[in-house]
C-alpha cells in the first residue's frame, strides 16, 4: 500500500501541476461533444424548425422583434427574442444552414461547461476536471433539445448557470448580484416564466444566508436595474407592434395554462415522471450522482454533528447546489405540463455536488499527507491515516474515472455517431438553389411527413428546410394545387405518387431526383 500511496499522490501532484494542460484539454474534449456533426441530425419538427423559421423570417421581413411563420404573424411559442436573435446570427455568420441554427446552443453549452470548471476550481482542481468530463456524460441535454439543437433552451441553461454562480459569489463582494439580475433578466428574454426557478433560488439563498439583509439601498436599485432595464426594452420595442397582446398571451398560455392542471397540449404525466425518466434511469449518469450526492451530504453532515465542527462556507455552498437542484426539480414535477427539458437546469448543480465530493475524496491523500506532517507526529498513527486515505483517494479516482469513461462513450455513440439524417430533408437541402430561377417563388408537397393523413401540408422541418435551402413561399394543397398554380411553382413529391399520377405530371419539368424524391417545376 505505501507503494501505492506514493504513486498515485505523485500522479495527483503532476495532474494538478500541470492543471493547465488538462483542463485545455478538457476543454476541447467538451468542445468535441458540442459541436462534431453539429448539422448531421434532422431538425426536429417542434421547436427547433419553429425557431429556424421564426428567425429566417426574421431576416427575410427586416422585423426583429415580431415573429413569423410561413409569413404569418405566429404567436405559437410565446417565447422574447434573444434565442431567435441568435439564431439569426449563427445565419449571418454562417449561412443559412443548420449549423447556423444550432451554433449558438452547442457555444452555450461549452460555456456554461467552463464556466462551472472553473467555478469548481475552488474546491479543488480534480473537481473542476470532473465538471468537464460530466458535462461531456451529461446525454440527455446532449441528444435532444438543448446543446445541440437550435432552440430556446441551451442559452436559457448557460444563463441560469451565470445567475446562481454570480449568487454564490454575492456573499465575496455585493456587485456580483447585477451579474445576476442581469442574467435573470436574459433568461426572462430567453425562455420567458421558466427563469422564476432562477429568482425562487437565489432569492432563499441570500435569505437563508443572511445576505439580503445586508444590501444597502443603493445595492438594491442597481440590482433593480440590472433586472428590469431589459426586460423594459424589449417590452418597449415588442409594444410598438400589437401593444399587450403578446404579454397577455404569455400569462395566459405560457404561464397559466402550461402550469395549470389541466392537461395542456397533451404533456400532463405523473409527478414522478422527471425521477422516472431522468434522474432515476440507470441508463444515465444521473443516477449515479444522486447516489453519490445523497452519500456525500448525509455522511458530510454525520461527520461535522459528530466533530462538532459546523463548516459554514461548505453549509451555504452545498445547500445552494442542492436548492439549484430542488426547487424545479420539485416545481417542475408538480406543474401540469411536463417535458423532459424542463429538468435540464438540474443537471448542473447535480454536476458539479459529484465533482466536488469526488475531488475532495480524490485529493485526501496529499489533505492526509499535510496534516500528518504538521499535527500528527506519531509515526504509527501517521501510516495508518496515509493507508486510509490512499484507499479512499484511489476508489474515488476509479470511481470518477469508470464513471465519466462509460457515461461519455455512451453520449458520444449514441449523439454523435448516432446522428442521422432524415432522407427528405436531405433531399430538399440537395435539390435547391437559393441561386437559381426557381428560388424564392412558390412552392408545393405532396410527400407523407409525420401524419400521412395530412400528405400535402408541410411538416414544421420540411418548411425550414425548404425556406433556408430555395427560399420557397411553402403552399398547402398538394398536387392538385401545384397544377392549379397559375405563376411559376415547384413540387416536391414522393417518387410513388409521381408514378401515380404522371399522366397529370406529364408536363411539368423534373428539376432534380433521386430514388426516393423528385422535385418538379412549371
Amino acid at each position: 500500500m505505501a507503494i501505492a500511496g506514493k504513486i498515485y499522490r505523485a500522479l495527483l501532484r503532476f495532474f494538478e501541476k500541470y492543471y493547465g494542460f488538462f483542463f485545455a484539454v478538457g476543454v476541447l474534449v467538451l468542445a468535441f461533444y458540442c459541436f462534431r456533426c453539429l448539422d448531421v441530425k434532422y431538425v426536429d419538427s417542434w421547436d427547433e424548425a419553429r425557431h429556424g423559421v421564426n428567425a429566417y423570417e426574421m431576416i427575410q421581413n427586416g422585423d426583429y422583434i415580431r415573429h413569423t411563420y410561413n409569413y404569418q404573424v405566429d404567436d405559437w411559442n410565446l417565447k422574447p427574442s434573444i434565442s431567435y436573435w441568435a439564431i439569426v446570427l449563427g445565419f449571418r455568420l454562417f449561412g443559412y444552414s443548420v449549423w447556423g441554427l444550432r451554433f449558438f446552443s452547442a457555444l452555450a453549452y461549452l460555456l456554461a461547461g467552463v464556466l462551472c470548471a472553473l467555478f469548481a476550481k475552488r474546491w479543488s482542481r480534480e473537481a473542476s476536471l470532473l465538471v468537464l468530463g460530466f458535462f461531456c456524460a451529461n446525454e440527455r441535454p446532449l441528444s435532444a433539445h438543448l446543446a445541440r439543437a437550435g432552440d430556446a433552451d441551451s442559452l436559457y441553461l448557460l444563463f441560469f448557470t451565470v445567475a446562481v454562480l454570480a449568487m454564490f459569489l454575492v456573499k465575496k463582494n455585493h456587485k456580483y448580484v447585477y451579474g445576476c439580475g442581469l442574467a435573470f433578466s436574459l433568461a426572462f428574454l430567453t425562455k420567458s416564466w421558466h427563469a422564476g426557478m432562477i429568482m425562487a433560488v437565489g432569492g432563499i439563498y441570500l435569505l437563508g444566508t443572511g445576505e439580503l439583509r445586508r444590501f444597502r439601498k443603493k445595492e438594491w436599485a442597481g440590482f433593480l436595474l440590472s433586472v428590469f432595464a431589459p426586460l423594459m426594452l424589449w417590452f418597449g420595442w415588442r409594444f410598438t407592434r400589437d401593444g399587450f397582446f403578446f404579454l397577455k398571451s404569455m400569462i395566459e398560455t405560457d404561464l397559466l395554462a402550461r402550469t395549470g392542471s389541466s392537461n395542456f397540449e397533451g404533456h400532463q404525466f405523473p409527478f414522478s415522471f422527471y425521477y422516472d425518466t431522468v434522474f432515476g434511469d440507470g441508463g444515465f449518469i444521473y443516477h449515479w450522482q444522486l447516489l453519490i450526492c445523497t452519500v456525500g451530504i448525509l455522511g458530510g453532515l454525520l461527520w461535522m454533528w459528530k466533530k462538532k465542527a459546523w463548516n459554514r462556507e461548505v453549509l451555504e455552498q452545498g445547500g445552494g447546489l442542492l436548492l439549484w437542484f430542488l426547487l424545479p426539480f420539485l416545481a417542475f414535477s408538480a406543474i401540469g405540463t411536463k417535458l423532459i427539458w424542463y429538468c435540464y437546469p438540474c443537471t448542473v448543480p447535480l454536476a458539479l455536488g459529484t465533482a466536488w465530493l469526488l475531488g475532495g475524496l480524490m485529493r485526501l491523500p496529499l489533505t492526509g499527507e499535510e496534516t500528518t506532517q504538521e499535527v500528527d507526529k506519531a509515526a504509527a498513527i501517521g501510516g495508518k491515516k496515509k493507508n486510509f486515505t490512499t484507499v479512499v483517494g484511489i476508489t474515488a479516482a476509479a470511481v470518477s474515472v469508470l464513471l465519466v469513461g462509460f457515461y461519455m462513450k455512451n453520449a458520444y455513440f449514441h449523439v454523435i455517431r448516432g446522428a442521422h439524417g432524415d432522407p427528405f430533408l436531405m433531399f430538399i437541402e440537395e435539390s435547391a438553389d437559393r441561386d437559381s430561377a426557381w428560388a424564392g417563388g412558390k412552392a408545393y408537397i405532396y410527400v407523407s411527413g409525420e401524419d400521412p393523413a395530412d400528405i400535402g401540408t408541410w411538416d414544421q422541418n420540411m418548411l425550414f428546410e425548404a425556406e433556408i435551402s430555395g427560399d420557397f413561399h411553402c403552399e398547402e394543397g398538394g398536387i392538385e394545387a401545384f397544377l392549379s398554380e397559375n405563376g411559376r411553382a415547384v413540387l416536391y413529391v414522393d417518387r410513388l405518387d409521381y408514378e401515380q399520377n404522371m399522366e397529370k405530371l406529364q408536363d411539368v419539368e423534373i428539376l432534380h431526383e433521386n430514388a426516393g424524391y423528385l422535385l418538379l417545376g412549371k
